[in-house]
């Protein structure tokens, strides 16, 4: 598989790699790092695109968004020769063999995403001093870079538990691991001062979703808080507070929608206005990815050439317990095709914006990298509001997206926070995000619920974090490993 490329971006940043006193340490390669350089907009927007770019890079240099965030509850068919899935839903993850398929050993390095963040830092040091900036410029340019690191902060916490947290440019201490509250609490000030230094939404059609604006920051403060609330259990008002809170903003604002669910291609493909935060795919652009979705996995003809049958499949006995077959959805019409057969027949078609269809090697798939989107974030508001016993609300938002998917409406007779839950499983399957709901509510503990559960002894030794390679203590002694995976 092609690995993403983007050609139009400058690498801002390489960091070495020779000592532990360096572990930040940059040393760019070229004129981003120089004085030089950060002399025009057009310099500062080559600089922000490289930090976009940089962290896109990572997040598809192997499937690990739908692996880690799908794949590894469990309910993913992947015996057709596709072990390095089994082995995610067994959570057998230093078994290297079986992890060797499409790079998904490389998850275990946190270092790429460092390289990211230390690109930010200098970014966040350079940007003020481009006299070619207005003032107002220079606040939007560096609101967005401190999204961009508060973004990879949370995204890092949520793989890999507690991580060092870096926010000077060329920093060369070895940090030692900060607990992770602490670094969700860090992300959550950063994104409350920049909240208000972004538009709701760009003029610009190109720039939704893609660039972040005021509803990629309000939706990642919801996320944020919702992800601390599992584990600063003491805080939790304060933390679902806070979520609620920003999606409430989100509603007010005006500015995003629910798109009809026939239009779940066109949401997909991108910059729409449900879209908060996605990264680009654009077979025109060069951006052209499988790892970005459970897509490759889950077509075949007539959709793609040549394919008789899929490769993988979302097992029945899942798709049954969250659309039963007596229950009307139109989620369950369009985006799946023979969803009880399990077996390879099935598809999910969910991601399917197919292009380059000429043989059986070339097919190519242009659906977006989505992060946050309006559907999923108002349901996170309603189970926040659901725990602050806010229910009349959270029925609510609730109901917007059980009408937009054709769904009977919330009317009681079941738990509201377990329905929530399940309203979430469906609207969002595919999308990368149950694994980490079943996290941080606890349910990963629940037999019931997850297929490749932990237990509480498991989960509270780590075993829902990823393995962190040794590797890592090589460029910094003070780094201790998620002691789970360590035998």
């Amino acid at each position: 598989m092609k690995r993403i490329i983007y050609t139009w971006l400058m690498v801002a940043v390489l960091l070495t790699t020779g000592s532990c006193r360096k572990f930040l340490e940059v040393a760019p390669p070229d004129r981003m790092s120089d004085a030089a350089f950060w002399k025009t907009k057009g310099d500062v927007e080559s600089a922000i695109a490289n930090a976009y770019g940089f962290l896109f890079d990572i997040l598809t240099n192997g499937p690990y968004v739908p692996a880690n965030g799908d794949i590894r509850a469990g309910e993913f068919n992947a015996t057709n020769g596709f072990d390095v899935f089994t082995a995610v839903g067994q959570n057998d993850l230093t078994n290297f063999s079986r992890l060797d398929r499409y790079n998904m050993n490389a998850l275990s390095d946190w270092y790429p995403f460092y390289q990211s963040i230390a690109a930010c830092n200098i970014d966040l040091v350079r940007v003020p001093d481009v006299k070619a900036l207005s003032p107002q410029e220079v606040k939007q340019y560096m609101a967005e870079l401190r999204f961009v690191r508060a973004f990879t902060y949370f995204f890092i916490s949520r793989i890999y538990g507690d991580v060092p947290l870096y926010v000077e440019a060329y920093d060369q201490h070895p940090l030692p691991r900060t607990p992770m509250v602490e670094v969700l609490q860090f992300c959550l000030k950063e994104l409350d001062e920049i909240k208000d230094d972004l538009p709701w939404q760009y003029d610009d059609p190109s720039k939704w979703g893609v660039r972040a604006a005021r509803g990629a920051i309000y939706g990642l403060m919801a996320n944020v808080n919702m992800w601390a609330a599992g584990f600063d259990k003491a805080n939790q008002q304060k933390y679902w507070t806070g979520a609620a809170d920003a999606i409430r903003a989100l509603r007010a604002s005006g500015t995003f929608e629910l798109l009809p669910i026939e239009d779940f291609r066109k949401v997909f493909d991108g910059r729409t206005k449900e879209s908060l935060f996605e990264f680009s795919v654009n077979a025109n652009y060069g951006t052209t990815t499988r790892y970005v979705s459970v897509g490759q996995w889950t077509l075949h003809s007539p959709l793609v050439l040549n394919y008789a049958t899929s490769d993988c499949f979302f097992e029945s006995d899942y798709v049954k317990r969250i659309f039963p077959q007596d229950k009307p959805d139109k989620r369950l019409d369009l985006w799946f095709y023979a969803p009880y057969a399990n077996n390879t027949s099935a598809m999910f078609v969910k991601y399917s914006n197919v292009v380059n269809m000429i043989t059986t090697a070339s097919w190519l798939l242009d659906d977006n990298l989505i992060i946050f989107r309006y559907g999923g974030e108002l349901l996170l508001g309603a189970e926040a509001m659901a725990n602050l016993g806010k229910n009349d609300e959270a029925i609510e938002i609730l109901n917007l997206v059980r009408k937009r998917a054709g769904a009977q409406q919330y009317s009681g007779g079941t738990d509201l926070k377990q329905f929530i839950f399940m309203e979430r499983q469906r609207e969002l399957i595919g999308e990368g995000v149950r694994w980490y709901d079943l996290v941080r509510t606890g349910r990963v503990t629940d037999p019931v619920q997850c297929k490749n559960f932990l237990t509480p002894e498991q989960f509270n030794r780590g075993g829902w974090t990823w393995p962190i390679s040794a590797d890592a203590r090589n460029f910094n002694p003070n780094i201790t490993l998620n002691t789970y995976w360590t035998k």
